[in-house]
């Protein structure tokens, strides 16, 4: 196994249990079927989710008032 394989690999095991962690769910989705690009922007929608869900939270300890 090369480098990039191994990358890749690391990166679809990471979204696996980023995404089994975020719903507490497994998902039978072929990630393996994605190409590299698509991978990393399911990456990044996975962070930016994570980042807004962060966000709403600290603002509604701030102001629990607005809900």
């Amino acid at each position: 196994m090369d480098q990039r394989d191994y990358q890749r690999r690391r990166l679809v095991e990471w979204l696996v249990a980023e995404i089994t962690r975020t719903t507490g769910r497994r998902y039978s989705i072929k990630l393996e079927a994605l190409d590299d690009e698509s991978l990393r922007e399911l990456q990044r929608l996975l962070r930016d989710l994570d980042h807004e869900k962060q966000m709403a939270v600290q603002q509604a300890r701030l102001q629990p008032w607005r809900r």
